[in-house]
């Protein structure tokens, strides 16, 4: 049986790049795959099999990174109550993106020659399965990864494998720069740093709470819990310092709501599925997702909003647990759960803010 790189060879069509993004992420409430969830983010048994085999295709392509394509662009292909078949790897109903009919802030590509392409209705072009791919560019890519002698967009193992060639360039190619490969993937900043914000997240092992590193980059804490602060207050979170704009992602799933006050300045709310209250605040900027979100979704980025203007950027993190939205504040030590969340990010900081 010949191995899933000599496949390519056979099944691609000449290099054909469009302008413009390559996939669109569907973005829409992911349901549930019906899998057992595994150990390492909530990702179906049948998606990590899939990201895990693409990694490696080329020097600097880690599985984390197909993993963070595949949360944005579907949620593992469960993308409105898509399921990915354990033994087939297919998933479905099959998952098509909005059409691309030239409204404001979207392309404009008529069908063509891909009427009926694996679902493809008209009269507009859509992206297509789990990895979203235009047609062009997947039949330019295609990798058949399960080996079954068609390349299927729609199938985990032929998607993820082309994600990763046309990341890579080809399986002699490699990666130098993922930004630089995520742009050709969709020219997107916003996309870009929620990609990079879960695929950093699985890089680390999670906490014993459950919980994802709410700073998605390399940061920095010691344990201030309850250390005096201005106005007679204590501290009732732990600061995680880290260089200014660094992604912070939801460490659980749940329902997220903005906060913006003088003290903490732009943070984020969030009443958490394990039923324990978020919260963190000093954001430089919002993300771009509110409402249902899932772990590892994008909040905001860090900054020093609110009191902490001119202090060192950081995220102002608490944690509530059995906290519902009428309750009082009811935190606890949160220094524990984000060191081993965030365990291999983790440097040491001397300066104390006063949140």
């Amino acid at each position: 049986m010949k191995s899933a790189k000599a496949v390519w060879f056979a099944l691609a069509a000449p290099l054909l790049v469009l302008a413009g993004m390559l996939a669109i992420p569907v973005f829409a409430a992911s349901g549930s795959s019906g899998l057992p969830p595994t150990p390492i983010g909530g990702i179906p048994e049948r998606a990590l099999q899939a990201y895990r085999a693409a990694g490696g295709w080329c020097e600097g392509l880690r599985w984390e990174l197909l993993a963070g394509i595949g949360w944005v662009e579907s949620r593992h292909g469960t993308t409105g109550g898509a399921a990915v078949d354990p033994d087939t790897g297919e998933a479905r109903p099959w998952i098509l993106g909005p059409p691309l009919d030239g409204r404001p802030g979207v392309r404009r590509l008529p069908v063509g020659q891909w009427l009926g392409w694996w679902g493809l209705p008209g009269p507009w072009q859509q992206a297509v399965g789990p990895m979203q791919f235009l047609p062009a560019t997947f039949e330019a890519w295609a990798v058949d990864g399960d080996e079954d002698g068609v390349a299927n967009p729609h199938q985990i193992d032929d998607a993820v494998a082309t994600a990763a060639n046309y990341l890579c360039g080809g399986p002699g190619g490699s990666i130098p720069d993922e930004r630089e490969a995520l742009l050709r993937y969709n020219r997107s900043e916003t996309y870009v740093l929620e990609v990079l914000a879960y695929a950093n997240s699985l890089a680390g092992p999670l906490s014993g709470a459950g919980i994802l590193c709410p700073v998605a980059g390399q940061t920095s804490f010691t344990d201030t819990w309850l250390a005096p602060r201005s106005g007679g207050r204590l501290h009732q979170g732990v600061d995680m310092f880290a260089a200014y704009g660094t992604p912070v992602i939801a460490p659980v799933a749940g329902t997220a709501e903005q906060s913006n006050s003088a003290l903490g300045g732009l943070g984020f709310r969030l009443w958490g599925d394990d039923g324990t209250f978020y919260y963190g605040s000093h954001l430089s900027a919002f993300g771009p997702h509110w409402g249902r979100v899932e772990a590892g979704t994008l909040l905001g980025y860090v900054g020093n909003t609110g009191n902490a203007r001119g202090t060192p950027p950081h995220l102002h993190f608490e944690i509530h647990p059995g906290r519902s939205p009428r309750d009082p504040p009811a935190a606890v030590n949160p220094t524990p759960a984000v060191s081993s969340a965030c365990e291999g990010s983790q440097g040491r900081h001397a300066f104390l803010s006063d949140d």
